[in-house]
Parts: C-alpha cells; structure tokens; sequence
C-alpha cells in the first residue's frame, strides 16, 4: 500500500460545490460551444478550398462562436475559482475538471 501523493488519493478534489455554481455550468456550457466553434472553424477551412465564399463564411460562423465560448469560459471559470474557499486546488487540477465535465454529461 502507498501512501502519501502518489497514492493517487492526492489529485482527489472536492468539486460538489462548485458543480452545482451556475457560474461553472456557465464556463462549462461555454467551453462546449468553444470545441464546436473550433470545429465549424475547421470545417471552414477546409470548405474555403472548393468554395472561398461558402468557407469564408463558415469560417466566420466558427470563429465568432468560438470567441463566444472563450468569453464565456472565462466570465464562468474565473470567479468559480475565487468563490473557492482557501487553499484553493492549483488552476491545472481544476482545468482537468472542468474539461471533464464539459465532455461528459451529467443526469
């Protein structure tokens, strides 16, 4: 049996709180629409190549709501963090979690 941080027991975060903040669901909603931004981007891209208009326009599509979605990460992500009580888990551990959580879905 190990113990100490690389039992695996130390990256365990308590997030119960902070899931049910309508500030994290708000960062989690937006980095959904920012991965289908990116991908309609990319889409765009590669249509510009049969057709500069139909790609340009969709790459804009893409792109706008990419931003929006980068917007809203960090309107949401910020100050779920702040609310956190001391000591707060490190900005990477808490990243890990709310790609988690944007990728699969909850009942």
């Amino acid at each position: 049996m190990v113990l100490g941080p690389s039992s695996g027991h130390a990256d365990k975060i308590d997030v119960t709180g902070l899931r049910s903040s309508a500030l994290w669901k708000l960062a989690v909603r937006g980095l959904r629409v920012a991965g289908l931004g990116l991908f309609v981007a990319v889409g765009g891209l590669v249509t510009s190549v049969w057709s500069t208009d139909t790609g340009s326009t969709i790459l804009a599509v893409g792109v706008v709501a990419y931003l929006v979605g980068v917007v809203a990460v960090y309107i949401g992500f910020i100050p779920a963090i702040r609310a956190l009580s001391k000591p707060r888990p490190s900005f990477w551990k808490l990243r890990r979690v709310l790609m988690h959580d944007a990728l699969h879905t909850r009942a």
